[in-house]
Formats: C-alpha cells, structure tokens, sequence
C-alpha cells in the first residue's frame, strides 16, 4: 500500500491551521486525509480548533469553552500572529461545516483533545463528535483519534463502526500494542521521536498500522520509512506529494 500523506491541520503551511480554506487547499494539492481537532463551546458546540484556548490562532483570548459558539464566530482565526491580517476574514468552523467541506472528497481524521474530555460520558466531547459524523453521513470515511484513551474506549462503545486510532508521544512498545488492542483499533500515531525497529516489529507482529507526524521534508521522510509507514502527517502535504512524486 502506498504511504498516505495526511494533512496536519489542513494545508496549515500556506493557511490559518484548522479552518476551511486550509482544508480546501488540502483537498486541492491532493492530500489523502485531512487532519482536524476539536473542543466543545460553552453552549456544547463541537468546534474546530487545536488549542484549549483562543489567544494563538484567533484574535480573541480565554479559553474555548467559556465561549458560546457566537462569540466565537465573532473573532477572526486567521492566525494573526503567523499571517497578519491576511486572512482575518476567516472564522473557526464548526465540525458540521468542515465536514459538510470534505464529504465525497476525502478521508478525515478528527482529533478528539484530551483537554476537551470531562467526566460525562453520553453528551461530552465525544457522544457530540460522533453525532455530528453520522449526522454527516461519514461515519465509514471517518477515524476519531486521540491521545486520551478514555475518549477512545467511549468512542468504540457510542460507535463502533467508526474507526480509531491510538495516538502516542511518549510509550514503549508494550504500551503502544496494549493501547491498540483496549480501543479495539489497527491503527496506532506514534509521535515521528518514538519509532524505533522495535515499535515496526512488535506492530508489524500485532498487524497494525503505524502513521506519524510531522514531516515537512522528503529528506526526513526518507529516514523514516524504514519503519513500514502507513501514512505520515504534514504541514506541507503539497510540497511532500511533489517531492514524493519527483522521486519516484
């Protein structure tokens, strides 16, 4: 199977990460997936940011979810701090509008942030990130990962058909095989620092996939494909095609 390249936040290189236009030109430069993350609003709205907080990538500051969906609509997430004003049009989207944006176009990975996950187990975080890929109609062009284990395992039980995958920055190989198997997923997202010969072999053994992030150059792609990847996350997920495509 030929490695997937997976874009990290959309094409977040060249636009504001997390945000439509970032996932559009994803689509454009022929990303394989697009990777997005999401938290819950103050009045429970699943929206796409990475960040806990709002002062990095928006205009405003504080935290998500102390603010309605409204007030975050209000600010702009150009990420002004990176682009200036060049993009202060652009707002954060809602899960549904980044999904409706990508729906018969490519697969999506949707990061459920372990700071998003409380103690509710049927209406937090993850009950209203599964409605919404149903909602969708998505469910079986969707993998709902995480580093937060407990998000996974209510995941499997509110919607087993969806796909997970276990993410990772710091586990031995024990850890990592172990973390598959609870959540009941082939797929495992190392983070680039932990792959090792051991973690090929004990998943290779165990059947799983293995993808990684970030990788931005075909040079540091090229060292690590030793390590069988199924796919690889980037900023730069049109860069890295052509660089892949030119080498070929």
């Amino acid at each position: 199977m030929a490695l997937l390249v997976i874009a990290h936040r959309g094409d977040s290189a060249h636009w504001p990460e997390n945000t439509l236009p970032a996932f559009r030109s994803a689509l454009e430069v022929g990303a394989d997936l697009v990777e997005l993350d999401v938290q819950l609003t103050k009045d429970a709205q699943v929206v796409v940011i990475h960040d806990p907080v709002l002062d990095r990538t928006t205009s405003g500051k504080g935290k998500v979810g102390e603010r309605t969906l409204a007030e975050i609509r209000s600010l702009s997430a150009g990420y002004p701090e990176r682009f200036g004003r060049r993009h202060a049009e652009v707002r954060v989207p809602t899960l549904a509008e980044a999904l409706a944006a990508m729906k018969g176009r490519t697969r999506v990975m949707i990061e459920i942030k372990r700071e998003a996950v409380t103690s509710d187990a049927d209406d937090g975080i993850e009950a209203r990130t599964v409605r919404e890929v149903q909602r969708a109609g998505m469910a079986e062009d969707v993998a709902l990962i995480s580093f937060e284990r407990r998000a996974l395992l209510r995941c499997s039980r509110l919607a087993p058909e969806i796909k997970r995958g276990h993410l990772f920055h710091r586990a031995d190989p024990d850890e990592v095989i172990a973390g598959a198997r609870e959540i009941g997923s082939d797929l495992v997202m190392p983070e680039k620092s932990m792959l090792s010969e051991a973690l090929r072999d004990r998943c290779r053994d165990a059947s799983l996939k293995v993808a990684t992030w970030v990788v931005d150059e075909l040079e540091e792609l090229r060292a690590l494909l030793r390590f069988d990847l199924y796919g690889v996350a980037s900023n730069r997920p049109g860069a890295l095609l052509d660089a892949i495509w030119e080498s070929e």
